[in-house]
């Protein structure tokens, strides 16, 4: 007990250092709270954006073509009926299909041209799917029923195309002949996607497949479950195929999404990189303060030790005293990571000055990022902080401890 008091009382002493050394345990374990929040944060907008306005929960397709889907090949289709889409609408936790037909074009406004991503689809099936039809700025989902076509805002803006506009996609048939699809202009969107705004453009899935000579067929399916109900509905849709003896396979949304998976994979690393540097911030500055502390108490160290103090008790009041340290950096550290996590949370951080567009960057996101609450992390690494703030003094209290008495007293 009186090693506690005297280790505590010795936090009082030499209070610049110690506030020093707390604050640089603080703004370190600030820096980390706020970084993984931003970086969960990301990871959860970038799936969900990819999931509401790409893929869905499920996608469908045939394997070989679903390896090379990124080239946008017109073989390895599926034959699209109204029986097929029956038996996929009653498979377990389904509750949203849209059938779509993917291929590559060059859209041109009669001046400019650009390299886009034509998906043709049926509006009411992919409405039941995707969110896109929240975000029109002009125009409608519907102007697909009327053999129109919809496009992204920033496609718009790069294009100078407005409502009414007529474009003309140059794409390659099945047969790798030439052909256009003439549309008029019946829908802009600004969705939270950049590859839906920058690159997408919806076409009618009959006009598509009239133009790309492909009758009826389609190059996948999307699917939207309910929530948690992936895993079932692609055991049973695997037992559908084989029942039906369709080549088919289902795929969910994490295998669609492998860049922003592997991006995940290095934020873990990044984070953890960040804990090691919090980590050896805590631990210089402790062994610093913990050596300071004992070549100024050289003398005093003597003394208790003549006066019977055994050497761990010594050991102790250091001890004591460094854990003090990292509980106070540990507890301001957390306050403020309280109040940043949740200024980001509400309010995130707008990427303007980057072009407002992270896809440059692999990060399927749009103008502003928002952090997300982890509690477990504040409790990890508070009580992280203190086990490092434990380990790090023994070796310093033990060798100021360790000095002979009489030496000790007459330190000079």
């Amino acid at each position: 007990m009186f090693s506690i008091k005297l280790g505590l009382k010795n936090l009082s002493r030499q209070k610049r250092r110690n506030i020093i050394t707390i604050l640089v345990i603080a703004f370190a374990f600030f820096g980390y709270l706020f970084m993984e929040s931003m970086m969960n944060g990301m990871e959860e907008m970038s799936i969900d954006n990819i999931k509401h306005f790409e893929t869905g929960n499920i996608q469908i397709a045939h394997p070989e073509y679903w390896e090379d889907r990124d080239e946008l090949p017109l073989e390895h289709l599926i034959e699209w009926d109204s029986e097929l889409g029956s038996d996929l609408r009653q498979t377990e936790g389904v509750i949203g299909l849209s059938p779509e037909l993917r291929f590559s074009a060059n859209l041109n406004n009669g001046i400019d041209e650009m390299r886009v991503i034509g998906v043709g689809v049926v509006p009411e099936n992919y409405n039941q799917v995707f969110e896109t039809q929240d975000y029109f700025i002009e125009g409608s989902m519907s102007a697909l029923e009327e053999f129109r076509a919809v496009i992204g805002e920033q496609m718009a803006r790069l294009l100078d195309l407005t409502i009414n506009d007529y474009v003309i996609l140059l794409v390659r048939t099945k047969e790798d002949t030439f052909n256009t699809i003439d549309v008029e202009i019946g829908g802009i969107v600004k969705t939270l996607n950049p590859v839906m705004n920058n690159r997408m453009v919806l076409v009618p899935l009959e006009l598509a497949q009239e133009r790309l000579n492909v009758e009826d067929h389609i190059t996948m399916l999307s699917l939207k479950t309910a929530s948690g109900e992936e895993e079932t509905s692609i055991q049973s849709l695997e037992g559908y195929f084989r029942q039906k003896g369709l080549p088919l396979q289902s795929y969910t949304w994490r295998e669609s999404a492998a860049n922003v998976i592997a991006l995940a994979v290095a934020k873990k690393s990044g984070i953890g990189a960040i804990l090691s540097v919090v980590l050896l911030i805590g631990m210089v500055g402790i062994i610093n303060n913990i050596i300071l502390s004992g070549l100024e108490r050289t003398s005093e160290i003597g003394m208790m030790k003549a006066l019977g103090m055994k050497e761990w008790e010594i050991v102790f009041v250091f001890m004591v005293e460094a854990t003090g340290i990292g509980v106070f950096g540990g507890f301001i550290g957390c306050l403020l990571g309280l109040v940043g996590v949740n200024w980001v949370v509400k309010n995130g951080i707008s990427f303007r000055f980057m072009g407002a567009d992270m896809s440059a960057y692999g990060i399927p996101i749009l103008d502003r990022i928002y952090g997300t609450w982890n509690g477990s992390t504040f409790y990890y690494i508070f009580f992280l902080g203190i086990f490092v703030a434990l380990l790090s003094s023994i070796f310093p209290a033990y060798w100021a401890a360790h000095k002979d008495p009489v030496e000790a007293i007459y330190h000079r």
